[in-house]
């Protein structure tokens, strides 16, 4: 579940489950990687939408310079690091600017050895939520 501009009270995260959820992404560090019983989580950390300002892609600059500060945190321990950098995309608000970052940041990437995550390797079975070896973004 991704609720609506990634927020979500906790009184609705702990009945998650009971309607048949298994995963949560929000917007931002995590605070745990299993917020609830049966519910695993894995935010996304840079938003590629300016909202308040012009509703546009943010920029390629931008966009790094958020990752680089996830990535950065993850390390230093100051954010979680067994979770997955994310990036949040829109489908319906994506310019050809921001698809093409997109593209280029995931090649670009997989060419230094880093690994795109898949949707049941995030938020699988297991219940633990981006739990991986080696690199990840």
């Amino acid at each position: 579940l991704v609720p609506p501009w990634n927020r979500i009270d906790a009184g609705v995260v702990a009945r998650l489950a009971e309607v048949g959820f298994h995963g949560l992404s929000c917007l931002g560090p995590r605070a745990a990687a299993c917020p609830v019983p049966g519910i695993a989580q894995c935010n996304a950390h840079v938003d590629l939408i300016a909202w308040r300002r012009d509703r546009a892609f943010i920029g390629g600059e931008a966009a790094i310079e958020r990752l680089v500060e996830h990535l950065r945190a993850r390390r230093d321990g100051s954010a979680d690091g067994a979770e997955p950098s994310g990036i949040l995309t829109h489908h319906l608000d994506m310019s050809d600017a921001g698809w093409q970052f997109v593209a280029d940041l995931m090649a670009r990437t997989r060419e230094r050895g880093a690994v795109w995550l898949d949707i049941q390797t995030v938020f699988g079975a297991s219940g633990r939520a981006g739990v991986t070896s080696g690199q990840s973004t």
